[in-house]
């Protein structure tokens, strides 16, 4: 058992990321036992557990904090922001992610009668001079590098909530149309916030094309409008056009 799990935690701290499924098959174990033992690492807090598989603790939290996140791109973030804007309409239910491309949006939100749903302090605060505007904080357990909240009771409010528009970021798309996160705290909140929203805008400057990250976030074809500063790769083009997802920039 115990070298078992060594060996397990090997591979988990060496790839930053293992399906059961892909540990079972290396390990010669059944899929069973070795969810069995992610999920004992689990508990003792060596482990990560994520859908399917899991995450080594060091690999847990890559992301950059929010304070970095908002020095990087900023012009480019904002003329994105401002595109995304025009499909803003009185009364509508809006969601926004922790990203700093969210804060932006947030920002250059008119004060008129609408709804905000979010997880994130900052944008809280980008609103709170705009009293025409209610804002709905998911609550949860509160991370001070991203200054916003997280876990199962976030996750729990957005399953109850129905969003006219999810305004979301990510930390890169490749030209296989997958979206990219750093880390399964911002990924796992985000995909709840997909799933309560009517309408779907991902908000990334080009940085972010071509990039990888440690975990995947959805497929862009889930997504119903790109809007980025620049034009994307021919094969992105050609990905968002099979897959009806419309590209401003």
């Amino acid at each position: 058992m115990q070298k078992r799990e060594d060996l397990i935690l090997q591979q988990i701290n060496t790839i930053g990321k293992v399906s059961v499924n892909g540990l079972a098959q290396s390990l010669n174990m059944s899929v069973e036992t070795i969810r069995r033992d992610l999920t004992d690492l689990a508990q003792r807090g060596l482990v990560h557990r994520v859908h399917g598989g899991a995450v080594s603790i060091k690999a847990k939290d890559l992301g950059s904090s929010f304070q970095a996140r908002q020095r990087t791109n900023a012009d480019e973030k904002r003329a994105i922001a401002k595109n995304a804007i025009d499909y803003f309409f009185e009364g509508a239910v809006i969601g926004l992610d922790a990203s700093s491309s969210s804060w932006h949006f947030a920002q250059l939100i008119p004060d008129i009668p609408c709804t905000v749903v979010t997880n994130s302090m900052h944008n809280i605060t980008a609103l709170v001079n705009k009293p025409n505007i209610r804002t709905i904080a998911t609550g949860g357990v509160y991370s001070s590098k991203y200054d916003a909240f997280y876990g199962p009771l976030s996750e729990q409010m957005l399953q109850r909530l129905h969003i006219d528009l999810g305004i979301f970021s990510c930390s890169g798309i490749d030209n296989s149309g997958n979206i990219w996160e750093s880390n399964e705290l911002n990924a796992s909140i985000k995909r709840k916030m997909m799933d309560a929203s009517g309408q779907k805008f991902l908000l990334a400057d080009s940085s972010k094309f071509e990039h990888k990250n440690l975990i995947k976030l959805a497929d862009l074809s889930q997504m119903d409008i790109l809007i980025s500063e620049k034009s994307p790769s021919e094969e992105l083009h050609s990905y968002c056009d099979h897959h009806n997802v419309l590209i401003i920039y």
